[in-house]
């Protein structure tokens, strides 16, 4: 693999669409049952579970809408629907986790959580979903295919089913290969709580002691595994449709001897989010001159 040009801090769209050909491309159109796993998949560490079976809950009220994936789909009345079944679920199961957040959580002036520390556990940090969306998700505009590629996408409240898989396939495709001595749980699902009248997952990661990512180092990592760079903090592997987006500097952190990118949200794409994605990868391919410079400007964290 070839070396990424870099100039300070940035990196051309131009160097990374050259440096990034050797990835393979494929028309895959994968869902996340049948998708190839990495080995942590195969057998889920303990932290998994619990998002799993939140998975499987949330699935059980999807509709059939939910495979547009993008501006099209209707994701507020399947919000409603898996609030109500992880409402029912959580009730039943005990997940209701009141006594673990603090009376008052101050506001941490993130997009999608709340954070606090809790003294009985200093090596993690806990998060409070917030807001109506359960965290951000990805969709596409196919109004604005006539443009360069980085006005293709926008975001969107995700749905509590799309933030937990967010959460999995985090913990089983790009944090896997991480010494599990060292971090013994991941992203982890500690329960559930009634933030503002609406119910909130609560969930914790661990403190990761480092620095956050260069651009070139995070190029060279991203490339390596088969991405391709789409557009400023958003990566597509073609071969499983995996994607990762909000990939900035501040969620991805570099501990020395490996590359965590903990706060970003990784996502099977489908539909015409899939679509999207390829066709942004054959437009970037077609063109002879970058749209933009990848840049890391300061970012809302999450």
């Amino acid at each position: 693999m070839a070396e990424a040009v870099v100039f300070g801090n940035h990196l051309s769209d131009c160097d990374l669409q050259r440096f990034s050909l050797n990835s393979p491309h494929e028309q895959s159109r994968s869902s996340l049952e049948d998708m190839p796993q990495s080995p942590a998949a195969a057998s889920l560490h303990a932290e998994n579970l619990l998002i799993a079976e939140a998975i499987e809950v949330c699935r059980g009220v999807a509709s059939d809408d939910r495979a547009e994936s993008g501006a099209q789909a209707d994701p507020d009345s399947q919000r409603r629907r898996e609030i109500a079944a992880l409402e029912k679920w959580a009730s039943q199961k005990g997940l209701f986790v009141d006594s673990l957040v603090p009376d008052e959580v101050d506001d941490s002036r993130t997009r999608e959580h709340h954070i606090f520390f809790h003294p009985s556990d200093p090596s993690r940090i806990y998060k409070i979903t917030k807001g109506s969306g359960w965290g951000i998700f990805p969709a596409s505009l196919a109004s604005t295919r006539h443009k360069p590629v980085r006005y293709w996408f926008e975001d969107r409240p995700a749905t509590p089913l799309e933030y937990f898989e967010r959460l999995l396939l985090s913990n089983t495709h790009l944090m896997h290969e991480l010494n599990r001595n060292d971090y013994p749980a991941l992203n982890r699902l500690d329960g559930f709580v009634y933030s503002h009248g609406r119910l909130q997952a609560v969930t914790s990661q661990p403190i990761f002691d480092g620095s956050p990512a260069t651009p070139s180092v995070m190029a060279s990592w991203f490339i390596n595994r088969g991405f391709r760079f789409i557009r400023s903090w958003a990566w597509f592997r073609p071969v499983d449709g995996l994607a990762v987006f909000d990939a900035y500097m501040d969620n991805v952190m570099d501990i020395g001897n490996e590359l965590v990118p903990f706060d970003v949200i990784t996502i099977l794409a489908k539909g015409p989010l899939l679509d999207s994605l390829h066709a942004a990868v054959d437009r970037l391919d077609s063109q002879s001159h970058p749209e933009a410079t990848l840049e890391h400007p300061t970012h809302p964290r999450h």
